[in-house]
């Protein structure tokens, strides 16, 4: 089946960190420019954790090795792997943490602080696949003005003060702790439709906002980061099965300290012609940063593939130390 890998920067909201978690700063840390998009994540408290669930075949976290730093573990789907060393006598940056292949299907990793020594997380990567043998991803993009996106009230709801920095220039924003945002779609197969939720982080964000599909377990995320990264995927979900799914987003009305903006930008998509769909994707992996063509090293099946994934690691390396800012999403073709 094809695949395509997804990159999650460490300031997405499906990125869930204990508290102890800090936000790497310039202003104490002249290497953060090093770390891809120029932030990073770190702990130095022993049992500091970072979760991710999501449905694929692989997964892999990095980070830096740099003296200082110690030991850590990983938990896949419950089972706690051999202690793994993040401690360098030389600062390494980009370093895989950890790297597995496992069987298509849903699973949780758990990034634990050892020690009370510093772990740090630059991004997540995760491979999952669509479709049938010999397919091409294909993509439909909705932007957040499409009739899909159901804004209540309506009046709560207003255009970004900056609306260059999204994905067609349009979004939607508000602060009403009473609002909420409803997104209908229709799933495209029995078990591989996949739909990604983008939109703003920022200091100013809610620090608690709740997701639940088709009235299942609801997700408490954060998009209150201390700096404002545009594009960020805010929710991911596949396996969804066939049929109109809704996608629910509400916040807590009964802490002032969780209050804030929430910004919708937009929502794809993925899936392949055998599933419906209809528009061609020009290069089959999602990512933050697309505009960086990034991707990241997860353990492949194929030589071709494996080739491939070097090549595209080694200009990761050359355009992050660019110290350029994401500034807008690729050309990509919008859902009529």
């Amino acid at each position: 089946m094809p695949t395509y890998t997804a990159i999650l920067e460490d300031t997405c909201p499906p990125l869930v960190y204990s508290s102890d978690w800090l936000t790497g700063s310039s202003a104490t840390d002249n290497e953060t420019d090093t770390y891809t998009a120029g932030s990073y994540r770190l702990t130095k408290t022993q049992g500091g954790t970072m979760s991710f669930s999501f449905n694929g075949t692989g997964i892999g976290i990095y980070g830096a090795k740099r003296p200082g730093y110690g030991l850590y573990q990983v938990q896949v789907d419950g089972k706690t792997l051999p202690t793994f060393d993040a401690s360098s006598q030389v600062a390494l940056f980009n370093q895989t943490l950890f790297n597995a292949t496992l069987d298509n299907g849903y699973h949780t990793v758990i990034l634990t602080n050892a020690g009370n020594t510093t772990l740090d997380v630059d991004y997540v990567a995760f491979e999952s696949v669509l479709g049938q043998e010999a397919e091409q991803i294909l993509v439909d993009t909705f932007q957040d003005n499409h009739p899909n996106f159901v804004y209540s009230p309506a009046s709560s709801w207003n255009a970004p003060s900056r609306p260059g920095t999204y994905s067609g220039s349009t979004g939607h924003v508000t602060t009403d702790p009473n609002a909420t945002l409803t997104y209908s779609f229709e799933g495209m197969s029995r078990r591989r439709d996949t739909v990604l939720l983008y939109g703003p982080v920022t200091p100013q964000s809610v620090s608690a906002y709740f997701v639940q599909v088709d009235g299942g377990a609801v997700l408490t995320y954060s998009v209150r980061k201390q700096y404002t990264k545009a594009h960020q995927v805010l929710y991911y979900g596949t396996g969804l099965g066939a049929g109109t799914h809704s996608l629910h987003i509400s916040f807590d009305k009964s802490h002032n300290e969780t209050a804030g903006q929430f910004a919708v930008d937009f929502t794809n998509i993925y899936t392949t012609t055998s599933l419906g769909g209809n528009t061609l994707v020009a290069t089959p992996v999602i990512t933050t940063k697309l505009s960086k063509g990034v991707t990241a090293g997860l353990a492949v099946t194929s030589a071709i593939a494996f080739l491939a994934l070097l090549a595209l690691l080694a200009l990761l390396w050359r355009q992050r130390r660019s110290r350029s800012e994401l500034r807008s999403l690729p050309q990509r073709k919008g859902a009529e």
